[in-house]
């Protein structure tokens, strides 16, 4: 029995049109804190505000440093940074490079193998015509037959 397996398991959801829950909750979260500070604050303090909160909000909400969220990002360096790390080094053993020398040995002159010029020609054809090598050298159809036509 075959089952289909999920191909897309690390792409979210969209809830919101273009928009996955996260960012959604993000820019409701931002947007309400805003909305709070123009309510309650004066407008010179409603500026400062939004000057912090909306680059903070838009970046929780779309940037994604190395392929994850800025939320795991930040959480993964606090991480990184409150944990004991343990460093290991041991020294390796020095090596010591030695020279090898071959001693070249006197050996008769073995004579060149000739391969007669219709054996490459009938192999180079065989390459080029792409044709089913059964035994060695030898195809299972000539080149300039039709392997189609029964």
């Amino acid at each position: 029995m075959q089952f289909s397996v999920p191909q897309f398991i690390d792409v979210e959801d969209k809830i919101v049109g273009p928009l996955t829950g996260k960012q959604t909750i993000y820019l409701i979260m931002g947007g309400g804190v805003l909305l709070m500070a123009f309510t309650f604050f004066s407008f010179m303090f409603f500026l400062l505000i939004f000057i912090i909160i909306a680059p903070l909000t838009l970046a929780f909400a779309f940037y994604r440093p190395k392929g994850i969220s800025l939320a795991r990002y930040l959480a993964n360096v606090l991480e990184y940074f409150t944990t004991n790390h343990l460093y290991l080094w041991r020294r390796e053993p020095e090596i010591t490079m030695y020279k090898t020398v071959q001693k070249r040995h006197v050996s008769t002159v073995e004579p060149i193998k000739q391969v007669p010029h219709s054996r490459i020609r009938d192999l180079a054809n065989l390459l080029d015509t792409s044709a089913a090598v059964n035994l060695p050298y030898e195809a299972q159809t000539r080149p300039d037959q039709n392997i189609f036509r029964n």
